[in-house]
């Protein structure tokens, strides 16, 4: 059966799509752009194949929700896809992802599960474990006994985002970095980041027109094109990546589009609707 579609690729950038903002200790207030608390809805469809890939079609939506917690970030995201093959009948994938990123980094939960047909066939649950030194490893109590040591200078969804945001203000072209989302039982990856050109006014009105379940505040002018190349770090001898995205990421975190490339099908992720979530009265 062909592969079926990462939770990263809703995750990255909105988990891994995640949110754009770093706190100052003992400030509580931010540095750096601003995430914005919001709920989305993207569709997915699958807009070319190879032939013999083995899959004819994928039809699904993903709905997303970035809050804030106070001391923390939390992030939802539930995917619904039919994956439609030649030879037999379609498959229903559905799965459930909630996080917990404090925004100093002293923790991180992760918990989700992934349902075929209705019946669970994975879960996963843990903590990133913060040692002597700062040593750093992600443990899975779900699957027990699963562990990856995470290397010096790894990311979490949420610093991720800020920092790729802030490269690209500064008008770098390039960004690397390791980062763990507990979206998968892979452990960490590492993302290729390539930040192409600022999008015209003209791009930005597109987005939202004729869509009234758009918030367009919320797509905000500062946005780029972006390329990313996603490689599993327990794969380090692998030339090619999982997979790549093209993607319109705003300097508030919000992902309003992205092309998801497996290789030997594409998926178009569009967003559908955009809504503002009210902060909590714990911030300013």
């Amino acid at each position: 059966m062909t592969r079926q579609i990462s939770r990263r690729t809703a995750g990255f950038f909105a988990t891994v799509l995640l949110a754009a903002l770093t706190m100052g200790p003992g400030t509580g207030r931010a540095a750096g752009p601003t995430v914005a608390l919001h709920k989305a809805l993207y569709r997915f469809k699958m807009v070319s194949v190879r032939p013999g890939a083995g899959i004819t079609g994928i039809d699904g939506k993903m709905y997303y929700e970035q809050n804030d917690d106070c001391d923390a970030w939390t992030t939802e995201h539930r995917f619904t896809m039919e994956y439609q093959y030649p030879e037999h009948p379609p498959v229903e994938n559905t799965s459930h992802y909630v996080s917990f990123e404090a925004k100093d980094k002293s923790a991180f939960f992760f918990n989700s599960e992934r349902q075929e047909n209705g019946k669970t066939t994975e879960q996963l649950r843990g903590d990133v474990d913060i040692g002597k030194g700062g040593k750093a490893t992600a443990d899975y109590s779900r699957p027990p006994g699963l562990s990856y040591p995470l290397p010096k200078g790894y990311m979490l969804p949420t610093e991720q985002t800020n920092e790729t945001i802030r490269h690209a203000e500064r008008g770098d072209k390039f960004f690397d970095a390791v980062i763990f989302d507990g979206t998968d039982a892979d452990g960490p990856v590492e993302i290729n980041t390539f930040i192409g050109k600022k999008l015209t006014r003209a791009e930005i009105k597109a987005l939202a027109t004729g869509n009234k379940d758009i918030d367009a505040s919320l797509l905000t002018p500062n946005a780029w094109h972006l390329r990313v190349a996603v490689f599993p770090l327990k794969d380090k001898d692998g030339m090619l990546p999982s997979y790549e995205m093209s993607l319109v990421l705003h300097d508030n975190g919000v992902v309003s589009h992205a092309l998801v490339d497996y290789g030997v099908f594409k998926v178009d992720q569009k967003l559908v609707g955009l809504e503002r979530l009210k902060p909590p009265a714990c911030v300013k």
